[in-house]
């Protein structure tokens, strides 16, 4: 059992999570006695994934929402999913237009539009994974992502594996009523539109081992392994090999599990990625990334768009203070204010984000950063017009178990977390979690030694 310490700074900090609540003495045991098997197991499980976790510190149980809250926040996370969607296309139904609106260039993008406008409008949504965190019990967006170059789904897919092979309390919750997996519903998706344009169950995954990141092409070969087990014909592709296809190798849907922008800075040649979009229902083409921009929740937050009751309810409850940073006036708690003044005064309680970035790149937490520093980007923002500034949420409380591999036991953190609940063809699919331990707000992403972990 956990020592009468543990136990109290449990109470004290996992305010989110109830495994301890659910797990069975057994399990307890287990962690405690055996963490480095544990970890030893996690790892064995992420082979060849991207974002591996660090070689001191490894999650070895999954993190556990009471059903109320992650009910409330996939819910809302649909809701959010559909009503960027129907306030960005009430703005125009040209993408490369909406590509101009939301600060986006055409390097950014530089297949927009390649599979037709159509096309682009009607798929944009059908993969989304909102960045969430939990306060006082309510899901708080602090950014919508949208696409398929996402190592979430494959991480969801072993990390099951793993904690299943583990924890029989994790196996019984993963098949309750209302529990989701991301491999499930997308394999629902594309069953979905091949079935609705007569097409055979055939579905490619198109990506490269050239990416920065990933090493293994058994990254890209999980997915395709799962289909083929389900009944699809699925296999992975580099974009070359792609564009060599006979005519008569069609595919019906394509996974895009790449961002066209960063082939193109990388050099990587887009000719088979456009023959992809030309011939084939790319699952999220290059107008999901232009519904990630961050001014779109900024368009929310201020009032751009006329929303139903419903969709003004989940905007003032669920999106934080939301602004384009400039030279021009806001409204901050009922005030009208220079959006640079106020940036600049409310350093502790604001942080400032590039429009167009992902993966946690450019963002600076203000109270984390220098005010000499915070003054000099926060002006030099202000004169581009390509960064907004968004209210810190204090969220509740979350705590994870890791191996500690230097104290060769379990340890319990307060973690800072970002929760991501996968919305596949506007229904809810599971949710990651990504976290790094820290006793206060702080940005989690890989490069800063967050780790994946999976919600359940």
């Amino acid at each position: 059992m956990m020592n009468d310490k543990l136990n109290t700074r449990i109470r004290e900090s996992a305010m989110l999570d109830i495994w301890d609540e659910i797990s069975t003495d057994e399990e307890v045991a287990y962690l405690t006695e055996h963490s480095a098997e544990a970890a030893e197991t996690m790892v064995a499980y992420m082979r060849g994934l991207p974002f591996l976790p660090g070689p001191r510190l490894t999650p070895v149980r999954p993190v556990v929402l009471r059903d109320e809250v992650r009910i409330r926040m996939e819910e809302a996370s649909a809701g959010l999913v559909k009503l960027i969607e129907r306030a960005c296309w009430s703005l125009t139904d040209d993408p490369a237009v909406l590509r101009d609106m939301v600060g986006l260039s055409e390097n950014q993008v530089p297949l927009l539009n390649a599979g037709g406008p159509a096309a682009e409008r009607e798929r944009a949504g059908l993969l989304a994974r909102p960045d969430v965190v939990i306060q006082e019990g309510r899901p708080k967006f602090l950014e919508c992502n949208f696409g398929t170059a996402d190592a979430g789904p494959t991480a969801a897919h072993q990390l099951t594996a793993a904690y299943a092979s583990m924890y029989r309390t994790f196996d019984k919750r993963r098949r309750r009523p209302g529990a989701h997996e991301p491999f499930a519903g997308r394999m629902e998706l594309f069953n979905r539109l091949c079935i609705e344009q007569g097409l055979p169950r055939k579905v490619a995954v198109l990506g490269t081992l050239r990416e920065e990141n990933v090493d293994d092409s058994r990254y890209f070969n999980i997915e395709p392994e799962y289909l083929r087990s389900h009944g699809f014909e699925s296999r992975f592709f580099e974009p070359e090999e792609f564009a060599r296809c006979s005519p008569d190798d069609k595919w019906s849907v394509v996974i895009n599990a790449f961002i066209s922008g960063e082939w193109r800075r990388m050099g990587i040649p887009l000719a088979g990625a456009r023959r992809a979009y030309e011939t084939a229902m790319v699952a999220s083409p290059d107008s999901g990334r232009v519904l990630s921009s961050k001014l779109i929740l900024a368009w929310l937050s201020e009032g751009k768009f006329r929303l139903s009751a419903g969709d003004a309810a989940l905007v003032d409850e669920s999106i934080p203070w939301t602004r384009l940073l400039g030279s021009h006036s806001v409204v901050h708690q009922g005030r009208e204010q220079s959006a640079t003044e106020l940036a600049l005064r409310r350093r502790e309680n604001l942080v400032l984000k590039p429009i167009g970035a992902f993966g946690g790149h450019g963002v600076l937490l203000g109270r984390h950063t220098d005010p000499e520093e915070w003054r000099s980007k926060v002006q030099t923002a202000a004169s581009d017009g390509g960064h907004i500034i968004q209210e810190l949420v204090e969220a509740d409380h979350l705590a994870a178990d890791f191996h500690d591999a230097h104290a060769g036991k379990v340890v319990r953190h307060q973690v800072s977390y970002v929760l991501g609940p996968y919305i596949v063809g506007g229904k809810p699919s599971g949710y990651m979690v990504r976290h790094a331990p820290s006793v206060s707000p702080s940005i989690v992403n890989f490069d800063r030694g967050a780790s994946f972990n999976l919600g359940i």
